[in-house]
């Protein structure tokens, strides 16, 4: 169908004009510790830049059988993030600035093809660290200015044109109940949770949990949300499929590779 020559005058252009030959994607993956999760970002297309701020990160390359998948063209840069009751509040908010440049600067970098946050959940609390000083008993009402920064940061890695993934841990969830002395307890639910900033859902295309056999050794990951199909919530890709290439296919079954910068 022909689209009206108002809409075409007003800037509004039909999808395959607005996109453009290579397309960016904004992944969020979660995982226990030793689950694969840098691993499955190595796989993505390069070349890349890998911000470290994950301690575990440098674990990956002390496989002697690395997969076939792992990329040769990443870059890395350690960042070393402060433990909570290290350090002051200015010097939280110099650590904050710090790390913020250089994730300015590798969305900028034009010979970028991805960027890799490896440990998000790290940087959510080194920019609460920055703006409260601490990270417990902060009182909801004063999250307001931290979480529309959070939201501004994730925007930006869209605007990039890149491909971005950032990985995190997970923790085990807690929620409060009244015991039999009528007092709040913290009672675990038997679920697990992502660690780092939540009211993301909507900001990312897709969403991943790293798995691992521990009978086996092999590595997976389950796709928990994917906005371009619903139903493959809880598909889960084990093995040689796990790696990016089998998720954009699984996901995007129509999209050439060369889209996607293979």
């Amino acid at each position: 169908m022909t689209l009206p020559a108002s809409f075409i005058k007003a800037g509004y252009l039909p999808p395959d004009k607005v996109r453009g030959k290579v397309r960016h994607l904004l992944i969020g993956t979660d995982g226990w510790d030793n689950t694969g999760k840098t691993e499955f970002a190595l796989s993505a297309p390069g070349p890349g830049i890998v911000i470290c701020l994950d301690r575990g990160f440098d674990s990956v390359f002390d496989n002697p059988k690395p997969p076939k998948t792992r990329r040769d063209d990443f870059a890395f840069k350690v960042i070393k993030t402060p433990l909570p009751t290290q350090l002051t509040q200015p010097e939280y908010i110099a650590q904050w600035k710090a790390f913020y440049e250089e994730y300015k600067a590798a969305l900028a970098n034009p010979d970028a093809r991805t960027v890799v946050l490896d440990g998000d959940s790290d940087s959510w609390e080194l920019q609460r660290l920055a703006e409260f000083g601490r990270t417990t008993q902060v009182p909801s009402l004063q999250y307001p200015n931290v979480n529309a920064a959070r939201k501004a940061m994730i925007a930006r890695a869209w605007d990039s044109g890149k491909i971005v993934i950032s990985t995190n841990k997970l923790e085990v969830e807690y929620e409060t109940k009244i015991n039999d002395k009528g007092k709040d307890v913290q009672v675990k639910t038997g679920r697990e949770r992502r660690q780092g900033f939540r009211d993301w859902t909507y900001l990312y295309n897709v969403h991943l949990r790293h798995l691992r056999n521990t009978d086996t050794g092999e590595f997976g990951v389950r796709i928990l949300m994917a906005k371009a199909d619903t139903s493959l919530a809880g598909l889960e890709l084990w093995g040689e499929d796990c790696n990016f290439q089998s998720v954009v296919q699984t996901i995007y079954p129509n999209v050439p590779l060369s889209e996607w910068g293979y």
